[in-house]
């Protein structure tokens, strides 16, 4: 197939293109023409665009028209960009294969606090949690250790724990200085949930459980996301993934955050992300999850996929040096953990990367060995990379916003769909 992927700097690009592998004729859209997936023998070529964050609609004007003019078989979102995708879902089908939830349905989900509402709703378990209105409710909670998680965020950038009020001031105050938090926006605040740090990747067609893959968080980078996992079996999980899919009539794939604990064989869910999420793992535990989208974005009907084996590890390669530098490691250790990896030894050393495969894409060892040396170089340079690639991908609350506001036809014309 004629593939098109929605962006090409997050991990989930880049775990997507693997997850496909050389069967498909890949080209990607994405504003850098540094993007880590432009260095990959999988894809074919970049192609211009706005950032979505700073330009959403300017964004799904150049999407649409590159998917008029150019024969692509499927449109794949690899990230938030599924939210403008579906928006206009009707019109962008119209011209190329996407698999995408309706709107209303991926607009609960993508929102922290509406997830939490919605969850309720369902029947299905979370954590102690309340939802402050404004900022003075915001800042007249007392019960911690709690986590303050704004509505909307990119790589878990706006979820911070605080162990108590004065340390939930400044957490505010860093948010509005980043002007990611505003008077009046809602701000969930959930206490910590017992177990181990889980995640599920799953994937429907019309609200049907096509398949699925669970895996526990072993060890987390910058602002908790996972840095080493290892595939699992939770029993409760395909239960509730089968009724969240059937209330919302889920079309695509959906990656749901969660905490498992064994004992009690009770997971408690603390967020969604609307989207195919980090597949790599899921891959090479024997789910295919990406090409189950792409089958489905061309009208395939799936047939359930096979379960994922257990006990299956895999590292966020490279992300984890950067994780490190950002929480103060100094040049020594990074060399340290750099040693590990290329000597196969330590907590990383005996399992497979996410990201740099050089078996499958030898151009992935491009942005590992720039990132590094960069690292190397200045190890306080990782919050400026970390914020400026998330910067090509994310949706801040107020382009989700924009969007929201958009009228049904606000594609048509200036290049766009008809």
């Amino acid at each position: 197939m004629r593939i098109l992927l929605s962006e090409g700097s997050s991990n989930s690009a880049r775990q997507v293109l693997y997850g496909l592998g050389r069967d498909h004729q890949i080209d990607l859209v994405d504003p850098s023409p540094w993007c880590q997936c432009r260095f990959s023998s999988l894809v074919r070529r970049r192609l211009a665009c706005p950032p979505i964050g700073r330009d959403p609609l300017g964004y799904a004007k150049r999407v649409a028209e590159i998917v008029k003019t150019h024969d692509y078989d499927v449109l794949f979102p690899t990230h938030e960009q599924v939210y403008v995708f579906s928006k206009f879902r009707d019109v962008f089908q119209s011209h190329v294969g996407l698999a995408v939830p309706d709107f209303e349905a991926i607009r609960r989900v993508q929102s922290k606090t509406e997830f939490v509402e919605l969850m309720n709703q369902m029947g299905l378990p979370i954590p102690a949690s309340r939802i402050a209105r404004d900022r003075a409710e915001l800042l007249a909670h007392d019960d911690f250790p709690c986590f303050i998680k704004l509505a909307h965020s990119t790589a878990s950038l706006g979820v911070q724990k605080v162990d108590n009020a004065e340390e939930l001031l400044e957490a505010v105050q860093r948010f509005e200085n980043n002007q990611s938090f505003k008077e009046g926006d809602s701000v969930l605040l959930q206490q910590p949930a017992p177990g181990v740090q889980s995640a599920v990747t799953a994937v429907f067609q019309e609200g049907r459980l096509i398949g699925y893959a669970c895996a526990e968080i072993l060890k987390t980078g910058i602002g908790g996301g996972p840095a080493l996992r290892v595939s699992a079996t939770h029993p409760p999980v395909q239960a509730h993934l089968e009724r969240f899919g059937s209330a919302l009539n889920w079309h695509g794939p959906v990656a749901i955050e969660y905490f498992y604990d064994e004992d009690t064989q009770q997971a408690l869910y603390i967020e969604a992300n609307p989207r195919i999420g980090e597949t790599l793992n899921p891959t090479i535990a024997g789910v295919a999850i990406c090409d189950a989208v792409t089958r489905i974005s061309v009208g395939e009907r799936m047939a359930p996929l096979s379960q994922a084996a257990p006990g299956v590890m895999s590292h966020n390669g490279f992300i984890v040096m950067i994780a490190d530098a950002y929480n103060g490691a100094s040049r020594t250790e990074l060399l340290k953990r750099l040693l590990e990896h290329w000597l196969g030894r330590g907590e990383y050393g005996s399992c497979e990367s996410e990201i740099t495969r050089l078996r499958e894409d030898p151009l992935s060892l491009v942005p590992a060995t720039a990132v590094i040396l960069r690292l190397l170089a200045s190890p306080r340079s990782a919050n400026g990379l970390a914020h400026a690639t998330v910067e090509n991908y994310s949706l801040p609350y107020a382009a989700a916003r924009f969007i929201d506001e958009l009228p049904e036809d606000a594609l048509v014309g200036c290049g766009g769909l008809n």
